[in-house]
């Protein structure tokens, strides 16, 4: 392997380290903290039918809602990945085509 070969894979490693540590920090917060509501929804769910505050159909109700909190977050949580994917392609891309002399 050549040297100019070892340097982009080095600068290709660069890239993609930098934009994913970026990005992944952003959805580290922001997953902390839906996983926090989202576990203390379910607490309060789960004490309210014990106790009886919640009966059969309350309890129904809630863990619908419970569900959508959870399938929002997947879901902001893909949208999020797709970006940082798309993110990382660009960055690359415009590497490799510097790399080649395709943009100047």
């Amino acid at each position: 392997m050549s040297g100019q070969v070892a340097s982009i894979i080095s600068e290709i490693k660069t890239i993609a380290s930098n934009v994913l540590e970026r990005d992944i920090q952003e959805v580290r917060g922001f997953s902390e903290r839906q996983v926090e509501a989202i576990a203390k929804q379910t607490a309060i769910i789960k004490k309210g039918v014990e106790n009886g505050e919640i009966d059969d159909d309350l309890r129904e109700f809630f863990l619908d809602g419970l569900e959508a909190m959870t399938l929002n977050f997947v879901n902001t949580l893909k949208g999020i990945l797709a970006v940082t994917i798309e993110k990382l392609w660009n960055a690359l891309i415009k590497f490799i085509y510097k790399a080649v002399g395709a943009v100047t």
